[in-house]
């Protein structure tokens, strides 16, 4: 079965969603039509099915890069933040994400995963995240990690591909790894002296009622 998703996901980078059948997928993994069917008797069950295989796939990719962070430093996660966005841009990644927004804009099914898949790749890096800064809130972490998102995203659209561009992916990508890691570090600050003034606040406070007629 493994061997017709990996068909399925070739198929679908290669020809395109709207180009993508049953037929062709049988083709290419060398098996008859019906022995494909009999497992996947429709051209959506298969694409869902392959779905699912890819995002499981890419978020081990995700968790193993993530592990990288273990000795918790900031520099660790750097290289995680460039990762990904030396990632989004290859042949292989950009090809298939490209076609997998195509197929989330015709399946609700699809959508959803896809979805989920973001989140759950948010919700990696809020722990990575929270490795190195373990005084900032996870929500301030989730806000950071969509706009990571937004960068990978926006990388596949700008960068991936043939074509001659005004400005190299290798000058706007330190600077996307740069304006994260700066807001990482904010938030750790803003965190630190949050911590630090509530007990300031507190004892103004009961220096204040002592003080009280």
């Amino acid at each position: 079965m493994q061997k017709m998703l990996d068909a399925a996901e070739l198929v679908l980078i290669r020809d395109g969603y709207h180009a993508f059948s049953t037929r062709r997928v049988a083709t290419e993994c060398g098996v008859s039509l019906g022995h494909l069917t009999y497992y996947f008797p429709a051209r959506d069950e298969l694409l869902r099915a392959m779905i699912s295989a890819v995002m499981a796939r890419y978020g081990e990719r995700m968790r193993v890069a993530s592990a990288a962070a273990e000795a918790r430093t900031r520099e660790d996660l750097r290289a995680l933040l460039d990762w990904l966005l030396c990632d989004t841009v290859t042949k292989e990644t950009s090809g298939l994400f490209r076609e997998l927004w195509v197929l989330a804009k015709h399946d609700a099914v699809a959508a959803r995963e896809v979805l989920q898949f973001y989140e759950s790749l948010i919700e990696s890096f809020v722990q990575t995240a929270a490795q190195v800064y373990p005084s900032v809130e996870a929500q301030r972490l989730r806000r950071i990690g969509h706009l990571i998102g937004m960068l990978t995203e926006g990388g596949t659209v700008l960068f991936a591909g043939p074509g001659e561009r005004s400005v190299d992916y290798e000058e706007v990508r330190p600077m996307a790894v740069e304006v994260v890691m700066q807001l990482l570090e904010s938030a750790g600050a803003d965190a630190t002296q949050a911590r630090t003034a509530a007990p300031a606040a507190r004892s103004r406070k009961h220096k204040s009622n002592l003080t009280r007629p």
